[in-house]
């Protein structure tokens, strides 16, 4: 045997004794808060790490994930054990409710509460309701526990640099967390009742085991029982000369709680040269005699029989792989254990995965008299009682691939749908975000607005915090009013009773100067009436006169209108004065002067909805303007208060159609960002963002977009802007309302979001034409 492989194995070698309890069953001999356990003469140590996108992945990426997961297993101490484990369990209810659920307010809005509340249960108790956890468990022989501080320190730096280079991230787990997933685990169903302190344990004299230990354990031929649940360990006895990539992805699949390790034993290169040089040598001597005897019975053109070729030419290969190809010898054990509430149910679940091998040529068998041991081999402890050895090279160990799609779940997150593929819930968190603009992209009819409702309904039932909606066709105004008198719509149109001072200005508002800011805001207001009519001598009139008007409001303690500086650019000596002041007249003293006085309207509820539904296609943009400069005081004022406010600004694309609009509104969406507050751009013309080159960069730095169904020649812009592959591309093309693809932060994840239809949120939400009692149109 390779003398690494026999220290190993002396070192796991432990005396049998007869176990007197329960508590007995379990290795572990002793803890220390970082998470380190002694597990017989050995410390371990344990990982979490984090899914990447691997299924959704282009044929190239999928190689080049391969090959980077080849180097992780590559990089693994030769004088440890590692221990690879994909943990399905599922969902506790209890603790899903209280991190989940929105809380009741008794507001008036509590039946809207409990209708979105019964579609996140109905969602994670379905047939999505189990959770997958991967973990990396390193098992090393030292003197004392400071050794193996000191090289689990250097372990785990290196784990984590490896894991970066997938896109994964590597997290070491206390004791309390290690002991948190055993208990989950041995006393299924009772997760809320885990309660640990170690130094309450330590003051008392507990033994740990207590804590996460089942009540009873009963062993029997091919299963054991764990309190009130069966159990059953099998092992992977026979592998196929060639497996697929997805056969630990279909493995695991199964909508029931289970564990599937691989234990990896790697051999010093040195070792596995001489072991497979040795094996090579044997094969070659084993041909030479068979010839040999061949020609003493005069059979000189015998050929050599096909298994002696077969190993011949296998040693050949396995040694071209380990001197050549920069591979090394690896020991695996493949172990996995599935647990159900009954024997019958056991049974069948284990058939069904027995077939799943079958179907990648494998066997999967079950273990007889050595459960106690399989168990043990199997959870993430870091003990190995199982011997069942196979020899591999990197790339065929690599195979076992325990990556399959990225999920989002954070804590506080907002629902946003299910993953597409594992259909978990998708909970985003945009506050841990480096940034919190987001896109919301769609073709009409893909599910925008409805997309955009979901999510204000949930910020306006489940925080507190402020939400600006600039809507041009309509839409969310009724979700607004059925709120009550937290919100308030101001109906923008022509001849209408609400008003909005376009020149109305908080303390605190821009970037730097205030004015400047002001200057470039009414030079877009005018390049929007006159697209011909600024130039440089119309930039410097109109920034003269802004100074002055706010210069004379400061001095009489009065608030400023357009009015007071249409009246300031007549009294100014140029001819251009003039024009510009003509071109003003319209919205000061004529029949669209709803942006030329002081304002008329609440804008201090915590919802306000600008609707310009009213204002016709012409003056829309002019619309936009006016209430983006409008939302920037808004939030000026809200975060000098300490409040967060969300701003939603639905036909985005109309504000990059001119230079100075579009220089305008990059400017107030920075200053959005850096203003606490969350602004959400919605459009669906990709193709007009794309083209202007600030609207692109904006899109490309955000850190949260929501694609919908995109028409093909958007697709392709946006598949170059944000990298995004082929299969990828497939969720967002040609896809049903509701469901596309979310990239948040550096994750892209296939989402399906379908809310239920006999709620009255719905009929809130829904925009299409002749469904729910408020459609407003369209998309």
């Amino acid at each position: 045997m390779i003398k690494s492989i026999r220290t190993i194995m002396k070192q796991d070698k432990e005396r049998y004794k007869v176990p007197r309890k329960v508590q007995d069953v379990i290795p572990i001999r002793r803890i220390w808060p970082d998470g380190i356990f002694q597990v017989g003469s050995k410390f371990t140590k344990m990982y979490r790490f984090t899914d990447i996108n691997y299924l959704v992945a282009s044929r190239e990426d999928k190689e080049s994930m391969f090959l980077t997961y080849s180097e992780l297993l590559n990089s693994l101490d030769s004088g440890a054990t590692t221990k690879l484990t994909i943990y399905n369990h599922r969902q506790n209810r209890a603790s899903f409710e209280k991190s989940i659920l929105m809380p009741m307010k008794e507001d008036g809005l509590d039946q809207y509460r409990k209708e979105y509340n019964q579609m996140l249960l109905d969602k994670a108790t379905g047939a999505n309701g189990i959770m997958q956890e991967k973990y990396l468990t390193v098992s090393v022989a030292r003197k004392d526990v400071e050794e193996a501080r000191t090289y689990f320190s250097r372990i785990g730096a290196d784990l984590s640099a490896h894991f970066a280079a997938l896109g994964s991230k590597c997290m070491e787990l206390t004791a309390a967390e290690r002991l948190r997933m055993l208990h989950d685990f041995y006393r299924a169903g009772e997760e809320t009742t885990f309660d640990f302190d170690i130094k309450s344990m330590a003051r008392k004299g507990h033994d740990i085991r207590d804590f996460i230990c089942p009540d009873v354990i009963e062993k029997n031929k091919d299963y054991l029982i764990l309190g009130d649940q069966y159990c059953r360990v099998l092992f992977l006895k026979d592998y196929a000369s060639y497996i697929k990539d997805s056969m630990v992805t279909e493995l695991t699949d199964l909508n029931r709680n289970m564990m599937l390790s691989i234990d990896i034993l790697p051999i010093p290169t040195d070792e596995a040269v001489h072991e497979v040089e040795s094996r090579l040598l044997g094969v070659e001597t084993n041909i030479t005699n068979w010839q040999r005897r061949q020609n003493a019975n005069n059979n000189f053109s015998a050929v050599v029989p096909y298994d002696m070729e077969l190993q011949r030419k296998e040693s050949k290969e396995f040694l071209d792989d380990l001197t050549t190809r920069d591979q090394r010898m690896m020991f695996a054990v493949l172990t996995m254990v599935l647990t159900a509430d009954t024997k019958e149910q056991l049974d069948a679940d284990t058939e069904t995965v027995q077939a799943i091998a079958r179907k990648h040529m494998c066997q999967l068998a079950v273990l007889k008299y050595q459960q106690l041991d399989g168990l043990n081999t199997v959870l993430p402890i870091g003990s190995r009682r199982i011997d069942v050895f196979r020899t591999l090279t990197t790339e065929s160990l690599a195979v076992f691939m325990p990556f399959k799609v990225q999920e989002i779940q954070d804590k506080g997150g907002i629902f946003f749908g299910e993953n597409a593929i594992s259909h978990n819930l998708i909970m985003c968190n945009k506050a841990n975000l480096l940034n919190q603009s987001a896109f919301l992209l769609g073709v009409p009819g893909s599910g925008k607005s409805f997309n955009a409702k979901e999510l204000i309904t949930f910020l306006i039932l489940n925080t507190d915090d402020d939400i600006l909606i600039c809507d041009p066709e309509g839409e969310y105004a009724p979700l607004a009013e059925a709120m009550g008198d937290i919100s308030s719509v101001i109906r923008v149109s022509a001849g209408g009773k609400d008003r909005l001072n376009a020149m109305y200005m908080v303390d605190g508002y821009g970037e730097n100067n205030p004015i400047v800011v002001k200057s470039q805001f009414i030079m877009s207001l005018v390049e929007r009436i006159d697209p011909n009519g600024v130039g440089p001598q119309q930039k410097s009139i109109i920034d003269r006169c802004v100074a002055a008007v706010y210069q004379e409001a400061e001095q009489s303690g009065t608030v400023p209108t357009l009015s007071t500086l249409r009246e300031m650019l007549l009294d100014q000596p140029e001819e251009k004065a003039k024009d510009i002041a003509l071109a003003l007249e319209l919205f000061t003293t004529g029949s669209l002067d709803i942006f030329g006085h002081k304002s008329t309207v609440n804008l201090d509820k915590r919802v306000v909805v600008f609707d310009i539904h009213g204002l016709g296609e012409q003056l829309k943009p002019i619309g936009h303007l006016v209430i983006t400069d409008t939302m920037l005081n808004r939030v000026t004022l809200n975060w000098k208060r300490g409040k967060r406010t969300h701003v939603f600004i639905d036909e985005f694309h109309v504000m990059f159609e001119n230079e100075f609009s579009a220089a305008f509104f990059n400017s107030a969406w920075r200053q959005f960002r850096k203003r606490n507050a969350y602004p959400t751009a919605i459009t669906q013309n990709v193709e007009y963002l794309l083209d202007s080159v600030q609207a692109s960069t904006m899109l490309s730095n955000s850190e949260f977009i929501v694609m919908l169904n995109q028409a093909a020649s958007d697709r392709e812009k946006l598949a170059h802007l944000l990298n995004i592959s082929n299969e990828q591309m497939s969720y967002i093309t040609n896809a049903d309302a509701g469901c596309g693809l979310i990239k948040y932060g550096s994750a892209l994840v296939p989402f399906i979001n379908r809310f239920p239809q006999n709620t009255k949120l719905y009929e809130l939400m829904t925009t299409r034409p002749g469904e729910g009692q408020f459609a407003h149109g369209q998309e």
